[in-house]
């Protein structure tokens, strides 16, 4: 992978090809790319700017959008709270379309599962400082965010070995500072965002597609879009399959007050 990048330097004849474009499809992340990164997730919220654009941009009648993340469905829309967006959570495992109607790519058996999953883990990693359980509908992820470095290896340690003793297939996704066991399956952020683009079609033809994010979960997305699309990496200079860059969440906030002006 190289480093993106900045994207204002090319922004004129990005500018022009989002003018042109019949359709776009704007796909975004949520922790680090709209809403800032903090010590505790469940503190993260998406920044006010932000929303009074992405509540503009849901209403373009040439734009769809969709937020994208590893959180679970619930709690993505919870902190969201845009109607008329799709939304993805879980990696691609949930999602919703515009009408709210909730869709889960997993056994419905596997949600007990997932349940005993988070009691035992909490139960061994609950007293580690720093660390943080997170329980979802269908998976379980722990934050290291917050621990000290011996810390860290010890819960991820953990993790892989709950993994490894479960009668489920288990997968472990690792994440910026978080560590997860997923359903078994090939689920990922790259799948659903190509998925709910081809659902996107107009007139046989998949729209531009847009696609903002930080972690390491997103670059599924970025190896997998066209060279017509628009990968955006946010962050400082980091190497990413993505093609530009912008440094951070305000930086994201201003890119989607632009976006609106050249769909005008």
């Amino acid at each position: 992978m190289s480093r993106p990048q900045p994207l204002w330097r090319a922004w004129p004849q990005i500018a022009s090809r989002l003018a042109a474009a019949s359709r776009v499809a704007l796909f975004s992340d949520f922790d680090g790319t709209l809403a800032p990164i903090v010590r505790h997730p469940q503190d993260a919220k998406l920044p006010s700017a932000a929303r009074r654009a992405l509540e503009r941009l849901a209403r373009h009648r040439r734009l769809a959008v969709t937020m994208v993340s590893g959180r679970s469905l619930a709690e993505l829309r919870q902190r969201v709270g845009l109607q008329g967006i799709y939304y993805i959570g879980t990696h691609g495992i949930e999602w919703a379309g515009r009408g709210g109607r909730r869709h889960v790519g997993v056994a419905a058996g596997f949600a007990a599962a997932a349940q005993s999953l988070g009691e035992a883990l909490e139960t061994r990693l609950g007293r580690l400082p720093g660390i943080f359980v997170e329980r979802k509908a269908v998976s379980v992820a722990v934050h290291y965010r917050n621990a000290v470095l011996a810390v860290a290896l010890r819960a991820r340690r953990l993790v892989r070995e709950a993994a490894r003793n479960s009668r489920h297939s288990l997968r472990v996704l690792e994440g910026l500072k978080v560590i997860e066991l997923l359903p078994p399956g090939r689920a990922s952020k790259g799948r659903a965002v190509l998925a709910m683009a081809d659902r996107l079609r107009h007139r046989g033809k998949r729209p531009l597609v847009i696609y903002l994010g930080d972690d390491v979960t997103d670059e599924s997305v970025f190896r997998r879009l066209r060279p017509t699309d628009l990968g955006i990496h946010v962050g400082q200079n980091e190497a990413s399959a993505a093609r530009y860059r912008l440094r951070s969440p305000a930086e994201v906030t201003r890119f989607l007050r632009r976006l609106e002006e050249a769909l005008q």
